[in-house]
């Protein structure tokens, strides 16, 4: 059995932009998803702070999750604060 590999990226939408966030990150999940080694991306806002967004990636092993990270798609995290749809990003992987 191989071993998966995770990774998760926590979003706080800049004031009055949570929806439009939301839409950005269902753009950026469903690029990611058909990458080599993808077994999930998804992307759920929080029930108890509108404002925060996490999506989590499972990949098959780690060497794919590492690849994902060189993917154009994934610059749009960085475009999220540019285009002040974000006010925070913190990644866990």
């Amino acid at each position: 059995m191989t071993e998966c590999a995770f990774n998760t990226v926590h979003v706080r939408a800049a004031a009055g932009r949570s929806t439009q966030l939301g839409q950005r990150l269902g753009q950026i999940a469903e690029a990611v998803r058909s990458a080599p080694g993808c077994l999930d991306y998804a992307v759920q806002r929080s029930q108890q702070d509108p404002d925060l967004w996490t999506v989590k990636g499972r990949w098959a092993c780690a060497a794919q999750l590492l690849a994902h990270f060189e993917l154009p798609a994934l610059q749009g995290f960085i475009a999220l604060t540019a285009e002040q749809l974000a006010s925070r990003l913190h990644f866990d992987h």
